[in-house]
């Protein structure tokens, strides 16, 4: 599992990882039922402090996405609700205008941003690592 963080974003690093994986089960890529990589393994993965993997796995359970095995590990919830075209939107949208806000202050024209946002989304849907 894929997380992108930006440690200078102003966000906190466990909301960040919260809000991804959060996204990731409504949007429907992870799937009821799934196993989450362990707190260790997410840490390791995200090159974050474990409880800070821990907080957002936390809070994650808290909203009824994902339940915690003793023993077994952290799952995808079986009730996880699916998210709407609306609400994908809506939970992008900030990170979009900031992106679009720093490609405008670093002068890129807008072609130019397109090229590289479908660049990445491609490199990141197939699992290139960067």
């Amino acid at each position: 599992m894929l997380i992108a963080l930006h440690p200078s974003s102003g966000v906190p690093v466990y909301r960040q990882v919260l809000q991804q994986v959060r996204e990731r089960i409504l949007g429907g890529q992870l799937k009821r039922g799934e196993q989450l990589p362990s707190v260790r393994e997410l840490s390791a993965m995200a090159g974050i402090n474990p409880l800070t993997a821990a907080k957002a796995y936390q809070f994650l359970e808290a909203e009824g996405l994902v339940e915690t095995r003793r023993g077994q590990g952290t799952f995808v919830a079986g009730e996880a609700r699916k998210m709407s075209a609306a609400s994908r939107r809506a939970e992008i949208e900030p990170a979009l205008r900031q992106l679009v806000a720093e490609a405008i202050h670093l002068g890129i024209e807008r072609g130019d941003l397109q090229r590289l946002v479908a660049a990445t989304f491609e490199s990141i849907k197939s699992g290139e690592k960067p």
